[in-house]
């Protein structure tokens, strides 16, 4: 019998368990959906699976070296992935139909940057902008090479698969519904309510576990380099990283400047220091949707340790939550926490809809946040 070693945290083992005795017992599926939270190493998991199906060794697997492995860890082997992308990048032409010698970018260009990006590190949660999805065309791309012959196993990793949008989606369905021999599906997600229920219901579930906070940590290190300042790595970082190594490698980089001004934001609202909080709003430029919610992802966590306060919980975010000093504001009870965090998740709906600007969504939430309680 073949033997499968999948590596990874050990948080996650039961998940990898489950997936090396569907290989080991020859009755893996034809399509499997990885979904959790985002940054927690999904794509990491779908790329080892990968490598096992395609592997050839014959006692261990995925063994690393044989041609197989080599493929699939090979970037420029861009009909193994679908990505999300940006709509000028989906239109670009094929290298087919690129004359030689041109030095325009081709759609498998911009793919192969993409996978470059994941394999260098498959736990950042900011490789695709929020622009980008998953069109018909690159579903339609995905399924005319089916048409090229061979025995070898065919894998397929869509990352971010909640990113199709309707044609595409109903696209991949029918592909479902007639899985070409020896090809199999690993699709990604952090939001499979975002899926179609009959694209989830033709796909085996496996759900990943988020890490805990010492394994975030030694997962950062472990993928970010030498050049990484572990001194980021505060304990209010991996507070909100949330088991996620993702999450933590991007608040390492932005948490400084916006735990600040998470504080600010509850005590100047409290205050009524509206103007000085503007100002600040505008320095650190959060005019971009996806930065801006990610903001508010912070503003939440504040909220939320602020209630742990008040029950004498223990804090995830401890030098900030400490530092608003909610004692100088006796008024503030948890029902006015409470009507706060959803204030602060409205105005993340809102942002996401992109019909107001997210300058003028995070302004207008300052002035109502303690509305009647300051």
């Amino acid at each position: 019998m073949i033997e499968y070693t999948l590596h990874g945290p050990a948080s996650q083992e039961r998940a990898r368990i489950r997936v090396m005795s569907a290989l080991r017992e020859n009755r893996f599926p034809q399509a499997i959906l990885i979904d959790g939270p985002a940054g927690i190493g999904k794509k990491w998991l779908a790329m080892e699976i990968a490598k096992s199906l395609q592997c050839t060794d014959p006692n261990m697997r995925p063994c690393g070296h044989c041609f197989g492995c080599r493929m699939a860890d090979d970037s420029g082997a861009t009909d193994g992935w679908v990505v999300p992308m940006e709509a000028d990048e989906a239109r670009a032409r094929s290298s087919d139909d690129v004359a030689p010698g041109s030095k325009a970018k081709t759609i498998e260009d911009f793919k192969k940057a993409y996978i470059e990006e994941i394999q260098k590190n498959p736990y950042r949660v900011d490789i695709f902008s929020a622009g980008a999805y998953i069109s018909v065309d690159l579903i339609r791309s995905m399924t005319s090479s089916f048409a090229m012959k061979g025995d070898r196993i065919r894998t397929i990793i869509i990352a971010e698969a909640d990113r199709m949008n309707e044609s595409a989606a109903n696209a991949f369905l029918k592909t479902l519904e007639d899985v070409p021999a020896n090809t199999y599906f690993i699709l990604t997600t952090s939001s499979r309510e975002k899926m179609l229920q009959t694209i989830r219901s033709r796909c085996l579930a496996l759900h990943l576990l988020p890490l805990s906070d010492d394994e975030v940590r030694s997962e950062v290190l472990r993928v970010a380099g030498e050049e990484f300042d572990e001194a980021s790595l505060t304990d209010d970082v991996i507070g909100l990283a949330v088991g996620s190594p993702g999450k933590a490698l991007y608040y390492a980089e932005h948490a400084k400047a916006w735990c600040k001004l998470a504080s600010d934001f509850v005590v100047f609202s409290l205050r009524g220091s509206y103007t000085e909080l503007f100002m600040q709003l505008k320095e650190t430029s959060l005019d971009e949707a996806y930065d801006a919610n990610r903001f508010l992802e912070v503003l939440s966590f504040l909220l939320a340790d602020l209630l742990r306060e008040q029950a004498n919980a223990p804090l995830r975010m401890p030098e900030t939550t400490t530092a608003v000093g909610l004692s100088n504001f006796p008024r503030v009870d948890a029902t006015a926490l409470e009507l706060a965090l959803v204030a602060v998740q409205e105005t993340m709906s809102r942002i996401e809809s992109r019909r107001v600007s997210a300058s003028m969504c995070l302004q207008n939430l300052s002035l109502k946040l303690f509305e009647g309680y300051k």
